[in-house]
C-alpha cells in the first residue's frame, strides 16, 4: 500500500508547476470546476490521475491547451466550426471532441482516435499552460462519480493523502461543467450539456446542434463514450438524491434535505451553487436529499442534466408513505 501524502493548499502557480513537471498530479481551479492536473503527454503521470479518482479507463479525459493557436498541435482535421466557437467562447467553459494526433497518448483518450480539447479561462490555469509549455489533462478533482469540487476545501475533504498540493484559487466562477461539443462525424453533437448553451452554439456557428439526451451506463456501454459526463449515473453525493415534483412536500420530514433553489434570482446562481449546495446537504446526516428540477432551456438543461445524472431515482409523497422510484 502507497504511504498517503500530506496534502497541502498553496497559492504558488511555482509549486504547481513543479508539480506538472516532474510527472506528478496537482489540484487546480478552472472557471467551471477544480481539476486534477497532470501533463497530457506523460502517459505515467495520466495513470496517477485515473488511479487517484478511481476512475475507468474506458472514461477519456479532457486535455486542457492555452490558446486558439494551440488546436492545430493536438488535433487535426478541424472544421472551421470550431474555429468560430472558440473565437467567440474560448477561453471558457466549451471543450470540443475532434479527431486527434499522436501527440497525445491512448490513455488520455481511452484508445478513441479522438481528443476532448478545452481552453480555460481561469488566470491561475493559464499561468500554468504558459510556463509548463504542455497540455493538461485535468477531470474534476474528485473521487469517480462523486460531486464535482467547486474550492480548494471540497478538493481537500476528497482527496486528503491522495497528492502533494491543492492549488487554490477560490471559489468557482461558474460552477459547473464546460460544454463538450463533437465533431467527430457529420452531425454536430453536444454530448454534455454546460453552460455555453445550444441556441448560443447554433446561432453563431449557423448549423443545426444534436442534443445527446441518452447516456451510457456504466460497464453496459451501447454507444461509445467520447467525452466525461456521458455516464447515466455521476455526480453523485453519498447520500441518496431523489428527482421530486414538490420539494416542499417534504419540509416536515426531519430526515430528509431539500435541494432548495427559491433563494437564488437566477439559473446562472443556481448552476454556481449547485454542487456546493449539494456538498453541504450530503455533510449534513440526512437519510436522504430532494431536488425538484429547474425550467429546461438554456443553462437549465445543464442543471437538471447534473440533476438526473446525480439522482438514484425519483420519490412521491403521498398520504400515508412515500414511494420510491429506484432509476436501473
Amino acid at each position: 500500500m502507497p504511504s498517503k501524502k500530506r496534502t497541502k493548499i498553496t497559492k504558488s502557480i511555482n509549486i504547481a508547476v513543479k508539480e506538472i513537471l516532474q510527472g506528478n498530479i496537482i489540484a487546480l481551479p478552472t472557471e467551471t470546476v477544480y481539476g486534477l492536473a497532470a501533463d497530457a503527454t506523460n502517459e505515467e503521470a495520466v495513470l496517477k490521475i485515473y488511479e487517484t479518482k478511481k476512475r475507468p479507463f474506458f472514461d477519456p479525459l479532457i486535455v486542457h491547451i492555452r490558446s486558439i493557436k494551440d488546436i492545430k498541435k493536438y488535433a487535426e482535421e478541424v472544421p472551421p466550426e470550431v474555429y468560430k466557437l472558440a473565437e467567440k467562447f474560448s477561453p471558457g467553459p466549451i471543450t470540443y471532441i475532434l479527431k486527434k494526433k499522436k501527440i497525445i497518448p491512448d490513455i488520455v483518450t481511452s484508445g478513441l482516435n479522438t481528443v476532448a480539447i478545452r481552453i480555460p479561462a481561469h488566470p491561475m490555469f493559464q499561468k500554468i499552460l504558459a510556463k509548463c509549455k504542455v497540455p493538461i489533462a485535468a477531470p474534476s478533482a474528485n473521487m469517480f462519480g462523486r460531486l464535482s469540487p467547486t474550492c480548494a476545501e471540497d478538493v481537500y475533504k476528497e482527496l486528503k493523502g491522495k497528492l502533494n498540493y491543492i492549488l487554490n484559487g477560490g471559489h468557482c466562477e461558474l460552477g459547473i461543467e464546460s460544454t463538450v461539443i463533437s465533431f467527430v462525424d457529420d452531425n454536430i453533437k453536444i454530448l454534455r450539456p454546460g453552460y455555453i448553451t445550444k441556441k448560443e452554439i447554433q446561432k453563431t456557428i449557423k448549423k443545426k446542434v444534436i442534443l445527446v439526451r441518452n447516456k451510457a451506463r456504466h460497464g453496459k456501454s451501447k454507444f461509445t463514450i467520447y467525452s466525461p459526463g456521458m455516464l447515466k449515473i455521476h455526480y453523485s453525493p453519498a447520500t441518496p438524491l431523489y428527482i421530486t415534483d414538490n420539494i416542499y412536500d417534504f419540509k416536515d420530514q426531519s430526515n430528509v434535505g431539500l435541494l432548495d433553489f427559491s433563494k437564488y434570482e437566477s439559473l446562472n446562481e443556481i448552476a454556481i451553487n449547485l454542487f456546493s449546495d449539494l456538498r453541504k446537504l450530503d455533510e449534513e446526516g440526512y437519510a436522504y436529499i430532494v431536488a425538484s428540477k429547474v425550467k429546461d432551456s438554456g443553462i437549465g438543461v445543464a442543471i437538471n442534466d447534473r440533476l438526473e445524472k446525480a439522482a438514484r431515482g425519483r420519490v412521491k409523497m403521498g398520504k400515508w408513505e412515500i414511494k420510491f422510484s429506484i432509476k436501473k
